[in-house]
């Protein structure tokens, strides 16, 4: 089972009219899009059992070309003839007429060689409203003139960019060769011919290394996927909220920003008033703690001293008392000389007072806000100049930020976004090396 993203197609490019119908809806021009392609290659000897090449040299694919263009660029065509810079490539690998600039391209960009018939190899590339197309190639090894590719795939559909889709592509022919097999010698063809798609049948040669007449098709020998990785919007500005709570921070290294701080008597102040809120929170909580303690001690020894006085009656003789006529007390008033009653009655006056205990609230009161002078909105300050690019091959991106003069208070407006960020860079990747982005 081949891999397959959202949408197999196979690729059978005969026309040989270069003129092509208009777009029906483009992408917008203000889009910028990256895109990763990767190439999957199935050339082993089961499925192409016939002068499977082994050695001198073993089966393998050369680097992969690419380019994302406009309408008016063609990288090849089927049913033309092949451009010299094809025709160098095809033949003998030669890449460099390929990796020329040309009118109408975007971006160019270059995958690693796969060093074996079945692997695969990748690179990311970028595309526009004004670009949206993408053609690129990869060499047979060994082969007279054979390569696999893609003509002007139009990567944008109805002014959407494509998330994902798989082509399935067949062998084709450059044209510039007469060979049959993958090792043929290097016999020109003259006049040159058009670049033509090799099946099972055709051409109709016995000798032919892809001729599998009892075969309705050939299969699949490759297969490129495109996956969008990110759109950009030109000059768009990224705001990133202060979930982070990066505000609480000081950036050690912008002395403006600690000089502010430091200078700002009412921050100092109110940090000492928090802290001493503290303080006393925590007091609190360890006198709350102590007298629990307290109470729990003197329960113990109520119980402990009750056992004891149930043992030490029942080594006496029995004796029926009649116990006097009780004293009408007034109600709340413990009896004189009743322990019990009295630990009892600290243990319910305790709880009583946690229940009663009023909880804090995250909401302040009008009284809070009366006697504290009012609700105070967070103050930030202006925005730094934009940082360098985060790439200097490629998109990347660039980083402002802005920081916090004073602290929302009392219910006060919460600060906004104290990070902006947006992209930078070009979307032409030909200075970057032979592997841009690894």
């Amino acid at each position: 089972m081949l891999p397959v993203a959202a949408v197999l197609l196979f690729v059978a490019l005969a026309s040989s009219n270069s003129t092509q119908p208009p777009d029906p809806q483009p992408c917008p021009p203000e889009k910028l899009t990256t895109y990763r392609v990767v190439l999957h290659t199935f050339w082993t000897r089961d499925l192409f059992p016939k002068h499977y090449p082994e050695w001198r040299p073993p089966a393998q694919w050369s680097k992969l070309i690419g380019k994302s263009h406009s309408r008016s660029y063609s990288l090849f065509r089927l049913g033309q003839k092949a451009s010299p810079g094809v025709k160098a490539f095809s033949e003998i690998g030669r890449g460099d007429l390929l990796e020329a600039p040309g009118p109408g391209v975007f971006d160019e960009f270059v995958a690693p060689a796969i060093p074996t018939g079945a692997g695969r190899t990748e690179a990311q590339f970028f595309v526009d409203g004004n670009h949206s197309r993408v053609s690129l190639m990869s060499r047979i090894i060994p082969s007279p003139d054979w390569f696999i590719g893609i003509d002007s795939f139009n990567l944008c559909v109805d002014g959407n960019w494509l998330d994902t889709i798989t082509i399935e592509v067949d062998p084709l022919d450059a044209g510039t060769d007469n060979g049959f097999t993958f090792t043929a010698p290097n016999w020109a063809t003259s006049p040159q011919g058009v670049i033509y798609r090799i099946t099972s049948r055709y051409p109709s040669h016995p000798a032919g290394s892809f001729y599998y007449p009892y075969l309705k098709r050939l299969p699949p020998i490759a297969t490129f996927q495109f996956i969008k990785t990110r759109e950009y919007e030109l000059n768009e500005v990224f705001h990133h909220s202060e979930d982070d709570k990066r505000y609480d921070l000081v950036n050690l290294d912008q002395s403006n920003t600690i000089s502010v701080i430091n200078s700002n008597n009412d921050i100092q102040l109110e940090m000492e008033a928090e802290r001493r809120e503290q303080e006393m929170r925590l007091q609190q909580q360890l006198a709350t703690k102590s007298t629990i303690a307290r109470t729990n001690a003197l329960i113990r020894h109520a119980r402990k001293n009750r056992r004891r006085g149930l043992r030490r009656r029942q080594r006496l003789p029995f004796v029926t008392l009649t116990p006097p006529p009780p004293l009408a007390l007034a109600p709340g008033v413990i009896p004189s000389g009743d322990k019990g009653a009295l630990l009892n009655s600290i243990v319910q006056t305790y709880h009583d007072k946690e229940s009663h205990k009023p909880r804090k609230s995250r909401k302040y009161s009008e009284w809070d806000v009366f006697k504290h002078g009012g609700s105070r909105d967070c103050r930030v300050g202006e925005w730094g100049e934009w940082g360098a690019c985060s790439k200097t091959c490629g998109v990347g991106e660039m980083a402002r930020r802005r920081e916090v003069v004073k602290h929302a208070r009392r219910g006060g407006k919460l600060c906004p976004p104290l990070l902006e960020t947006k992209w930078c860079g070009t979307g032409n990747s030909l200075d970057c090396g032979s592997h841009p982005f690894w």
